[in-house]
């Protein structure tokens, strides 16, 4: 019998993986997959009769539940003794963790405890029921009050778990009887103070936000800058460290640069674990132990896990406005005896004003370019790049555009890298031009972070770039970061010549004047509060309102916030977020620590795409979490199987094959999105490796609506 219920599934299973690799329905047996999974889990999840308490050994005695007001004279004798020693703890202030709050003002404490002895003899002459037969291990681990008078009986008994004699170190049941009154004791006080506990009118205080982390100020810290140009190997001294010590992590500003450094380190032998927010990969040894190691984004890094060493990297985004204070706070906030900050020259003031709060011992190394960088003369165009060459283009459109020009007016083969492209994908068209499959590369400004090319010459399309608002040029920094792209240092070849120029004159001429100026120092650090930080202002609020309706009262609050070294992060995302919640019937019943949560949501709303797909999405993946149903990827709504499981078909109108990846990137990023949210909320959203798999044949898709694009274009130009 059991063998017929389990064999299907296998077949299923198997079938399913076949099917992803080779059919044209490779989306379709996934979703039967997850269905089964889905069906199990809930079924586990919901089921009455899955209790994982057993009785203990001694539950079977036989027992007496009515007792005579002489057994429970007794009992309260049987009980004087504990209690004696716990009041000479509370007198002599001598509990240990976990319960050295009991250690605070004797005279309340004994207070306390004369109170609670009357109440536990009081319960013993009152109750009439002693039955102990329902008592599990659980009771006896986290017991209450109410139950005291049978767990008493009960260890006087001697029915009681004897594994807990060695759990807690105790030596026999008088011993455990006072570790369970000194249990029950210590809810109570925290009961009593909480109800006790004087309002206290919470405020942020942005003044100093390094006292928003006590730990990291109890350490004196040495902080070690690497600072210099694009291409100076300024990370690779610092990633040399970390991988010599026992505990660190790497924090990166995309999670294709924490994959990249993770797959370095596991290569070379050395244990690294990956943990990004869509992901966590454990690097586990022979022996079962966990590396100390880890590489990951920013947002990840663990602000109270203390450790030998972390790098930060791209320390100049401590400056931008949209995520600069997650590099805030790692830098006040994380508990590594080392800090190496690696990235450009103009964050080493500020730095240093940090560190003069901070307390911590700063060291600045500067590194130089690693080969020339020279301007040419002369603007270029479009019939003219060559191989080697990297067109940059400051909007997604343009770069499609540009891509289909160049392939219909030349025989160079193009790439494509842009920030909506998945990092996979982006990752895997570098791959191919380093190689020389790809002669030319159109890409956006992504390139100035993260991916190491092998460009010969870099090629400004323009100088504007849309900031989310308006159009403006291109910052000095931003010029210089893309600029220096150009002629990639190797060890293999050394160093290497870069050349810059542009499709316009004026262009070439804003380029050279932001090239030969002075380094522009950062003078302000982006700021905003930690999770931890939020929970506790949100306290002065009623926990009905919506956290729109506090965060709104609290960007009118910090309107008039001056201060010589920070400045409030661009919260446009965050409250985009909130608004969704707010405005849902539904989701304002969210709890605020949920809403706290997707606050941090790493999905953009806007845009013509978004409206259609991503938003309605994200509001189905937000309801769940308010409904607590547990939810399979298929089980939302956003995946077009058919296009999933088509092939590209060569037409005229390119059109088709633009429209496919637009949309296929959408579902790349809701699928990412369901990643997220599995990692926060595991038993809402469940089935992850489906998911991860789904990811892989969002990107394959991707993939082969790019080479078919490329394909129309070269029909064309004949």
């Amino acid at each position: 019998m059991i063998g017929s219920r389990v064999l299907p599934h296998i077949r299923i299973r198997v079938k399913a993986n076949k099917s992803f690799a080779s059919s044209s329905f490779r989306g379709y047996s996934l979703q039967l997959r997850s269905q089964l999974i889905q069906s199990r889990f809930a079924t586990t999840r919901q089921s009455p009769t899955s209790s994982i308490v057993q009785p203990f050994e001694g539950s079977h005695i036989t027992n007496r539940s009515k007792l005579t007001q002489e057994d429970k004279k007794a009992l309260s004798k049987f009980i004087a003794n504990p209690l004696e020693k716990i009041q000479e703890k509370i007198k002599s202030k001598s509990f240990v963790y976990p319960y050295n709050y009991l250690n605070e003002e004797t005279e309340q404490q004994l207070d306390l405890f004369e109170s609670f002895v009357s109440s536990v003899n009081e319960q013993i002459m009152k109750i009439d029921d002693f039955d102990d037969s329902y008592l599990t291990f659980t009771e006896f681990i986290n017991p209450n009050s109410s139950l005291l008078p049978v767990l008493i009986n009960s260890i006087q008994n001697g029915k009681y778990p004897k594994e807990m004699l060695e759990i807690c170190n105790l030596q026999d049941k008088n011993e455990l009887l006072e570790h369970i009154l000194t249990h029950v004791l210590y809810k109570d006080y925290l009961e009593y103070k909480i109800e006790t506990t004087p309002y206290e009118k919470s405020m942020i205080d942005f003044s100093n936000p390094a006292q928003w982390f006590p730990e990291a100020r109890k350490m004196k810290r040495k902080i070690i800058m690497h600072v210099g140009p694009t291409n100076s190997g300024k990370t690779y001294h610092s990633l040399q460290k970390l991988s010599k010590v026992k505990t660190g992590y790497y924090a990166g500003p995309l999670r294709l640069l924490a994959r990249e450094i993770y797959e370095r380190f596991n290569n070379q032998g050395i244990g690294c674990n990956l943990i990004t927010g869509e992901e966590v990969i454990p690097s586990i040894d022979e022996y079962g132990r966990v590396s100390g190691l880890a590489s990951g984004t920013i947002e990840m890094i663990p602000l109270h896990k203390k450790m030998d060493l972390c790098v930060i990297d791209e320390i100049q985004m401590i400056g931008d406005a949209q995520r600069g204070s997650v590099w805030t706070n790692a830098v006040l906030g994380v508990l590594a005896h080392e800090i190496h900050l690696c990235g450009e020259e103009s964050a080493v003031p500020l730095i240093e004003k940090l560190v003069k709060i901070t307390g911590d011992e700063l060291v600045v190394k500067k590194f130089d370019r690693l080969g020339k960088l020279t301007m040419e003369k002369k603007p270029t165009s479009l019939k003219t790049l060559k191989k080697g060459d990297c067109l940059v283009v400051f909007s997604k459109r343009k770069i499609l555009e540009y891509k289909c020009s160049i392939e219909q007016e030349t025989k160079l083969k193009v790439g494509m890298i842009y920030g909506a492209l998945p990092p996979e994908i982006r990752a895997q068209e570098a791959v191919r031009f380093n190689s020389g499959e790809y002669d030319v590369l159109v890409a956006s400004d992504a390139i100035g972070m993260g991916l190491n090319l092998k460009i010969n010459r870099i090629v400004f399309s323009g100088i504007n770039k849309f900031n989310g608002s308006e159009v403006e040029n291109l910052t000095t920094s931003q010029v210089k970061q893309i600029a220096g792209r150009a002629g990639r240092f190797s060890a293999e070849h050394g160093s290497k010549e870069g050349l810059v120029t542009a499709l316009q004159r004026s262009s070439l001429l804003y380029i050279k004047e932001c090239l030969e100026t002075p380094i522009v120092e950062l003078e302000k650090a982006c700021l905003w509060p930690t999770g931890l930080v939020w929970k506790y202002y949100m306290t002065n609020y009623s926990t009905e309102s919506p956290l729109s309706e506090t965060l709104s009262h609290f960007i009118n609050s910090t309107l008039n916030f001056k201060s010589e070294l920070y400045f409030l992060a661009d919260l446009e995302v965050k409250t985009g977020i909130l608004e969704i919640i707010s405005k849902d019937k539904l989701l304002k019943n969210m709890t605020i620590d949920d809403q706290l949560t997707l606050s941090e949501t790493p999905v953009s709303i806007h845009g013509p795409m978004n409206r259609e797909l991503v938003i309605p999405t994200v509001k189905k993946f937000f309801k769940n979490i308010v409904e607590r149903d547990c939810k399979t990827i298929f089980d939302f709504g956003f995946l077009d199987l058919h296009l999933l499981s088509a092939k590209p078909l060569l037409n005229k109108n390119i059109k088709i094959s633009l429209g496919n990846v637009e949309k296929l990137e959408s579902m790349h990023k809701l699928t990412l999105l369901f990643l997220w949210l599995s990692q926060r909320f595991p038993t809402l959203f469940i089935d992850k490796k489906s998911a991860m798999e789904l990811k892989a044949l969002v990107e394959k898709r991707i993939t082969e609506e790019l080479n078919n694009i490329r394909r129309m274009n070269k029909m064309g130009r004949r």
